[in-house]
């Protein structure tokens, strides 16, 4: 005979237990994650052309004085040896001197990710918030026009690339309307009010390119929950709706959704290279650009690292919640 599952404190316990393991598990696996990818990005750092003495010293420079620039600054000598010192500073907290701006690297990348983070997570919360009152309302309404009407729109809208999107908004807001600056670098770093209102247009952007696939997967899980034994339970016991929606078909239907926003919230955190530079916001996103452009080896490897930390904190968390909002989530072995 099967073993009954445990209930009550005993299934609390379990869920505690592996929630453990599973943190246990991840936290092994991202440093060695973070290892292929240091190595993956070093190496292909060096295939980008150009010179990054070059850049530094300008184009009247001698052969003589770039070489010189390039062994004072690490970047002769083989590859392994270099990736290894890069390596060792990195986790030491000494992450070198950007070649670009002559100042230490790691407080240049944490300042940009700080900008980065805000406008990822007011983006996320828009997206969020949008996905879930039209999947909400395409699920309820599925097959009539307003469903097919705002399938439609997401589409088309999912289609056009970003840097369109951004600048028809800018010239519908910022250039006719006057509502928004142009640029959003001026007051990127001034009062709570001032930094709203400079990152509402590249947030609406990037909510915008994320939109119609969260959508869809709200949509599917809500038609999905409303199917289910346990809503017609709640219908017929007479639950007023909007008790039924927030108890019972809200959070079932997030969960096909969790993994997804995962994903999403790791790189919207991770700043978004093209928004940022159409609307100069000084996001990681935008830095990395310049950095990819001028072969700036120490802020670009720097960076890679910081957003890949990003993705994978961000993919542990949404493992978690989804154990914690999905009871019937068990790990038959945690090692699998």
């Amino acid at each position: 005979m099967t073993a009954a599952s445990p209930r009550g404190l005993g299934a609390l316990s379990e869920r505690h237990t592996r929630i453990v393991a599973l943190l246990g598990k991840r936290l092994i696996q991202i440093p060695f994650v973070l290892l292929a990818v240091s190595i993956l990005t070093f190496w292909l750092i060096q295939l980008v052309p150009g010179d990054p003495g070059r850049n530094a010293l300008g184009q009247y420079a001698t052969a003589a004085q770039v070489h010189a620039w390039d062994v004072s600054n690490g970047l002769t000598g083989p590859v392994a040896v270099r990736y290894l010192n890069w390596l060792r500073g990195f986790f030491t907290g000494n992450w070198g001197t950007s070649f670009v701006y002559a100042v230490p690297s790691r407080g240049l990348i944490l300042g940009h990710l700080l900008n980065s983070a805000l406008l990822g997570l007011y983006a996320f919360v828009m997206m969020v918030a949008v996905s879930l009152v039209l999947g909400s309302v395409q699920a309820y309404r599925e097959g009539r026009r307003t469903d097919r009407a705002i399938t439609i729109s997401l589409m088309t809208l999912s289609s056009v690339p970003e840097f369109v999107t951004g600048v028809l908004l800018l010239i519908v807001f910022a250039v006719w309307l006057k509502a928004v600056p142009i640029q959003s670098g001026a007051d990127a770093t001034g009062t709570f009010a001032q930094r709203i209102h400079v990152m509402t247009l590249p947030a609406v952007v990037l909510a915008a390119s994320y939109l119609a696939v969260l959508t869809r997967m709200v949509r599917t899980g809500t038609a999905g929950a409303m199917t289910a034994a346990f809503h017609r339970t709640a219908v017929l016991k007479g639950l007023p709706a909007a008790v039924i929606v927030r108890r019972h078909v809200a959070r079932n239907a997030l969960i096909p959704t969790l993994s997804l926003l995962g994903i999403y919230f790791g790189g919207l955190l991770g700043g978004s290279a093209i928004v940022e530079t159409l609307f100069n916001y000084p996001g990681l996103g935008a830095l990395m650009v310049i950095a990819a452009e001028r072969k700036d080896v120490v802020l670009l490897t720097d960076g890679v690292m910081v957003t890949g930390v990003i993705a994978l904190l961000a993919l542990l968390l949404t493992d978690v919640c989804l154990i914690l909002m999905d009871p019937r989530i068990r790990f038959e072995n945690t090692g699998s």
